[in-house]
């Protein structure tokens, strides 16, 4: 919760403050670490509702945000070895981005380089509660706010390079440019071209920055904020930070393997907190002045696994490779089965009349649905990753039933795109539920399949 510092209110005066203000940013500019000064300022946090793709979670507003020294670049797995001995990157490179490290790692990070360089930690750890001193001049990450604002840098387009974007200015999944799902058939738009997908991260600083100065604002990995998620609070709009309590993080983007739509400026990802992903990193900056103010954070939500839980594994399917997983996870479990099937079956080619249902927010209605939701109290929800997201008839199936105060894990089969941004989008459709740590394979899983599978659930409490 943000709320005024007591001791700073009752034992300093306003001259003391400037004074102290003054101290901290002679400091602060005298730290040599390269980092950019972004002089502070309003801009419009958000989209407007005639932005293509938008999210309903993209209210657009006006904010204003003090000035921050922000680094040019995403950490690099050599600087955050040196900090933490250790390298946990899926793809190794002393000047790729770090990435495959949860919300906290991060955070740990900025204060074990804050404590290196002589510098007031940003933050005080208590398990995974997080308290953040704003007016320490120690390393953290940036609000969602800063990261828009950074990202942005002046330009109100879609992204900052401006209404497109393409391989040589962003590293993504190229194959799939802004606006490709309703030009993937046919092309209307003569903008929506295809580039080059690179598959893998690059060296942080090796496509041009945006006009602030900043490499891979969009793309390459996405980046770790400090939000929680939540709706934004068109209340709160000087340094917002962002809900106390929550069960997801954000972070903002895009990475290497996304498709172009969430690369958007305004676009948020919504990420578990304990989660890493090889398509998730940090950037990192530190106050250029105190702000007079603590910001505490809850744990991040969860729903504890009952004793002996009773679980149900809902699927969706169309070539037939979710449904195995469904059945491996069905018998291993126990566990009740259910096929997530349409009154009217998808027919035809798939790429068009799949990306006809997402283009216009179809929720195609079901062949049947779960008699009573309250018989479980975990769902393990299986499905194809379309289009970097749940194909429409799960959506269908999440908005057929009441998920609050229940565990949903994802499981889903992908033909190169990961899990897209599809647990993210899961999130937002049960925000009373608590989203866990999913298991995702390659189309059918092949012969490792089954051993994963057992993994899985024994890590998610399952299976003994």
């Amino acid at each position: 919760m943000k709320c005024f510092s007591r001791w700073a209110a009752t034992l300093f005066s306003s001259a003391l403050l400037l004074a102290a203000g003054t101290a901290h940013g002679a400091a602060a500019s005298s730290v040599n670490d390269g980092f950019i000064l972004l002089p502070g300022g309003s801009f419009r946090l958000g989209s407007p509702d005639n932005e293509r793709q938008r999210g309903n979670d993209e209210v657009l507003h006006q904010v204003s945000v003090s000035a921050f020294y922000v680094d040019p670049h995403e950490v690099t797995q050599a600087d955050y070895e040196a900090m933490m001995g250790e390298n946990p990157s899926q793809s190794k490179g002393a000047r790729l981005p770090v990435e495959n490290v949860t919300w906290l790692d991060a955070v740990r990070y900025c204060n074990a380089l804050s404590l290196h360089r002589g510098l007031e930690p940003a933050y005080v750890i208590n398990g995974e509660a997080v308290r953040w001193n704003r007016r320490a001049d120690g390393y953290r990450l940036l609000t969602e706010a800063e990261w828009e604002y950074a990202a942005r840098a002046g330009t109100d387009t879609v992204f900052n390079v401006g209404n497109q974007v393409h391989s040589d200015q962003v590293n993504f999944e190229g194959s799939y440019p802004y606006l490709i799902e309703e030009n993937y058939v046919s092309r209307r738009d003569p903008t929506v071209q295809p580039s080059r997908n690179r598959g893998k991260t690059m060296d942080v600083d090796t496509l041009p920055p945006n006009a602030f100065g900043l490499h891979h604002m969009h793309g390459n990995v996405s980046e770790w904020v400090f939000d929680y998620y939540g709706a934004y609070d068109a209340g709160h709009t000087e340094n917002p930070a962002g809900p106390s309590v929550g069960a997801m993080r954000v972070n903002r983007g895009g990475g290497y393997n996304d498709f172009g739509k969430h690369l958007r400026s305004a676009y948020r990802s919504a990420t578990n907190p304990i989660d890493p992903d090889p398509n998730l990193g940090f950037r990192i900056c530190r106050n250029a002045a105190p702000l007079d103010e603590v910001v505490d954070t809850a744990p991040p939500a969860r729903i504890a696994m009952p004793e002996q839980p009773r679980v149900l594994v809902a699927y969706y399917s169309y070539s037939g490779n979710t449904g195995r997983a469904a059945e491996i996870i069905s018998e291993r479990l126990g566990a009740d089965l259910f096929e997530i099937r349409m009154q009217n079956p998808y027919r035809g080619n798939i790429y068009e009349v799949s990306q006809a249902d997402l283009n216009n927010g179809v929720r195609p209605p079901l062949a049947a649905r779960v008699e009573d939701m309250n018989n479980y109290d975990v769902i393990l929800l299986g499905y194809p990753t379309w289009w970097a997201t749940m194909p429409m008839p799960v959506l269908s199936f999440l908005e057929s039933g009441d998920f609050q105060g229940k565990i949903v894990i994802p499981f889903s089969s992908h033909g190169g795109t990961v899990w897209g941004d599809s647990v993210s989008d899961l999130a937002k459709a049960v925000p009373g539920a608590y989203v866990g740590i999913g298991l995702e394979f390659h189309y059918s899983g092949g012969s490792s399949l089954s051993g994963r599978i057992d993994d899985w659930l024994r890590a998610s409490g399952l299976e003994k």
